[in-house]
């Protein structure tokens, strides 16, 4: 018995020790804050200050020596993040992770980025070539200064791969691919709609489909700097010569749950003769999907010094790129919503037999060109990845079945359309600059929304715009836009300009130029709620503007959108139809009582927003079912379905009906009834069930739901927000405002930034959590950092 004691009592000192050294392990991979560092490769010292969230300031004494203390903070407190963004993009995931995600770089690494990266790094200029070298000196610089590898690195039982200049570029091609990826599937889905509607009845069997599917504009749909009112493109449904849904076998099995949604991301400006200071205000926040540690990060960049010229530069940076993303230079302000056109082409071939480097057709043999990528697996073999390219471009499937071969096009293939140009931005003084940087920048396609210190705003496309707007574009083969040609608006009328993802221009060869040969069909433009709301919100204000009334428009949580939904719940359940059926009643009568918000605390609108989603999605599956089309995967419908939906459910055309339902009434109450039961799945009291009880909004680390005990730890706290995808607050699961800012030029200090968590990736630092309940309380943080709490100088050796 006594050796048993002695036994256990050295097992739990061995378990101490290991506790132990794996803490000492985990602390050494806290970035420094203060004291100096000697380091070779700069010109002059870089000082690093810190204040009480941790929002650095870097300062040096030229640009190539700011990109090395950029790079150096950026890895002390987002390696991890950073190698998972270049892999994401490269398609080398698996190396870390092992067969878990090759799936995910198969996807990718039929796009080659590594060897497209390399090429966009051979074309920068000399200036942009050297800042780019010493970030990535930087990088490697602050990985090499902690004292222990990242801890996520420990974890996973790995060593950090050293950074190379061409990872800057694969960071973004992450931001490519998370952004304009999806567009791929979305094409096949519109290719599959149209070639089964595109029949003899239809003159123009591309348009007669997709003008049903895909309207090219409806009454939520506005450009921007135009005053609403003018009558949406009428959307007319097909005749049942063209589509006859009751002739149809109907729905084999209930309608499945609708896919997440593809929300897009806000921004506005407004002129400074509306202002109180007379400078223009941009506000933004990028919707994306929220993550621990945040997407962006918070810094200050200032370069000051005898023979260079100085910069000051706020706002948000990206983990593995040296440059502003999105803030402001003193001067300008900048801000990005994402851009749905017409940048990517999928093609569709007739093949009965694909091999290594040929495919048979009705016509023919038709040759492929392959390139074997090597991916390396983690506790595996290498698996090899035969890249297929043909005419129609890459390779994306094959369905045998229906002896389909599925090619595509992206821009995001070419390395012109790639570059570091935005780096001009931060010398830029007035709109008029910018805009004629605009044609030049290589990014994934944005809105940009642009203000200056004197007052103008504008809107352009930052993204490198090919003249060609027929349906081989994706290939970026012939000229690009220039400054004489570029879709851009300056200084509207109302001096008020606002994007949702939604449509913003209005001039017919600016709409050619973003969606290309789907132009007329509104290419794949946001349904426009939520930009009709911010509209009805900014044309609400009324002079001497300040950045205080763009967060109130931000936090706008108001159910304008789901109101016509609404009454027609309430028209449903009419006296006759509640006779027998309480849940119907009640449900009913919390409805009718509503607050028209999607606060945490809302009944009416959760039970509104369930009938609509599920009657949106049955009516999408009735659809594709009549077509005798398997719905794809993300099964979700395209975000202008809403105006065909609501002409459905309202005209209640029968051949647009399934065979299942003798009419539209007895269609509706179904879906009725069937939200009703959805509901009650998870909410045993209906009138318990509010929105934020649809579950706390949980930011999580990559690593936790590997590591279940841990996740408290590793997680931002698990919150009922508020907002929904239709309105200026967005906030689906975990996908909301990923920054919201908004800033006058000049006047910084008036200035607001917030992120959904802190700058640091360590979950021991204190600035991993700082800033995040400011963020979810709807606060406005101040954009300059505060007093210096921590100095660190890096020196050269």
């Amino acid at each position: 018995m006594r050796k048993l004691k002695i036994l256990g009592a050295a097992l739990a000192l061995v378990l101490v020790a290991l506790l132990g050294l794996g803490y000492l392990a985990l602390r050494g991979s806290l970035p420094r804050l203060d004291g100096s560092l000697p380091m070779a490769g700069l010109g002059d010292p870089v000082r690093i200050s810190r204040d009480d969230r941790g929002v650095p300031t870097i300062e040096a004494a030229s640009r190539a020596d700011l990109a090395f203390g950029t790079g150096f903070l950026h890895a002390q407190d987002r390696f991890f993040e950073m190698d998972l963004s270049r892999r994401l993009a490269a398609g080398e995931l698996s190396e870390l992770f092992g067969a878990a995600a090759l799936r995910q770089d198969r996807q990718a690494r039929l796009f080659r980025f590594r060897t497209v990266a390399r090429a966009v790094v051979a074309q920068a200029s000399p200036e942009q070539r050297a800042v780019m070298d010493a970030y990535t000196r930087g990088v490697n610089a602050g990985v090499a200064g902690l004292s222990s590898r990242p801890w996520e690195y420990w974890l996973l039982g790995q060593k950090p791969a050293q950074w190379s200049t061409e990872d800057g570029i694969l960071v973004v091609y992450a931001m490519w691919w998370d952004l304009q990826a999806d567009g791929l599937r979305r094409g096949i889905q519109r290719r599959r709609i149209n070639e089964r509607l595109g029949g003899p009845n239809c003159v123009d069997g591309w348009k007669c489909a997709m003008r049903f599917f895909y309207p090219p504009g409806t009454s939520w749909d506005a450009p921007a700097g135009v005053v609403p009112g003018s009558a949406p493109a009428e959307i007319t449904v097909p005749g049942p010569e063209v589509l006859d849904i009751r002739a149809s076998p109907g729905l084999a099995g209930p309608t499945r749950p609708a896919s997440a949604p593809a929300v897009g991301s806000n921004n506005w400006a407004v002129g400074g003769q509306l202002t109180r200071t007379g400078a223009a205000i941009v506000a933004n926040d990028m919707h994306l999907t929220q993550r621990v540690p945040t997407i962006w990060y918070h810094a200050r960049l200032k370069v000051s010094g005898a023979g260079a010229e100085s910069l000051d530069l706020n706002g948000v940076t990206l983990p593995g790129a040296p440059l502003m993303v999105a803030g402001s230079n003193g001067h300008i302000a900048w801000g990005f919503t994402n851009s749905y056109g017409t940048w990517l082409n999928v093609t569709r071939s007739d093949c009965t037999t694909v091999e290594p480097r040929q495919m048979t057709t009705p016509t023919g043999v038709v040759p492929l060109s392959v390139v074997a990528e090597q991916i390396k697996v983690h506790g595996a073999p290498t698996a090899v990845l035969d890249v297929q390219s043909g005419p129609g471009g890459v390779l994306l499937r094959v369905d045998a079945a229906a002896h389909a071969c599925w090619f595509a096009t992206w821009l995001a293939q070419r390395p012109e359309a790639t570059n570091m140009n935005l780096m001009l931005l931060e010398r830029a003084s007035t709109v008029e600059q910018a805009l004629q940087l605009a044609p030049r920048i290589g990014i994934p396609h944005q809105n940009a929304m642009l203000g200056d210190s004197a007052g103008h705003i504008a809107w352009t496309i930052f993204g490198r715009i090919p003249e060609n707007t027929g349906p081989d574009r994706g290939r970026g083969e012939g000229p690009w836009t220039t400054a004489a040609d570029h879709p851009m608006i300056v200084d509207p009328p109302l001096a008020r300009l606002w994007s949702a993802n939604a449509r913003v221009a209005s001039d017919v060869r600016q709409l050619e130029l973003i969606g290309g040969d789907l132009a007329t069909l509104g290419a794949e433009y946001d349904l426009g709620a939520r930009a009709g709301q911010i509209r009805e919100d900014l044309l609400g204000l009324n002079g001497r503007i300040t950045p205080a009334d763009m967060l109130r428009v931000q936090l706008d949580d108001r159910a304008v959108f789901l109101g016509h939904w609404q009454g027609l719940a309430l028209s449903v359940l009419d006296a006759r139809n509640l006779q027998g059926h309480p849940q119907r009643a009640q449900f009913r009568r919390l409805v009718a009582g509503w607050n028209a918000r999607a606060s945490v605390d809302s009944v009416g609108y959760r039970l509104v927003r369930a009938f609509h989603m599920r009657t949106q999605q049955a009516v999408w599956d009735m659809m594709l079912a009549g077509m005798g089309l398997a719905p794809e995967e993300e099964n979700s419908p395209p975000s202008q379905f809403e105006g065909p939906l609501w002409r459905l459910v309202t005209s209640q055309p029968m051949h647009m009906l399934a065979r299942n339902y003798a009419n539209w009434p007895q269609f509706l109450r179904a879906q009725m009834d069937a939200a009703i039961e959805e509901l009650g799945k998870r909410c045993p009291e209906l009138e318990r069930c509010a929105w934020g009880a649809r579950g706390p909004v949980r930011i999580r680390h990559p690593l936790s739901g590997a590591l279940p005990g841990l996740s408290g730890f590793l997680d931002m706290p698990s919150l009922e927000l508020p907002g929904d995808e239709d309105m200026p607050r967005v906030q689906v699961g975990t996908l909301g405002a990923s920054e919201r800012f908004a800033i006058s030029p000049g006047h910084e200090d008036q200035a607001y930034l917030t992120l959904p968590g802190g700058q640091s990736g360590h979950p021991l630092s204190p600035y991993y959590r700082a800033g995040f309940l400011g963020w979810a309380h709807g606060e406005a943080l101040p954009l300059l950092p505060g007093p210096t709490r921590h100095s660190l100088t890096l020196t050269p050796r």
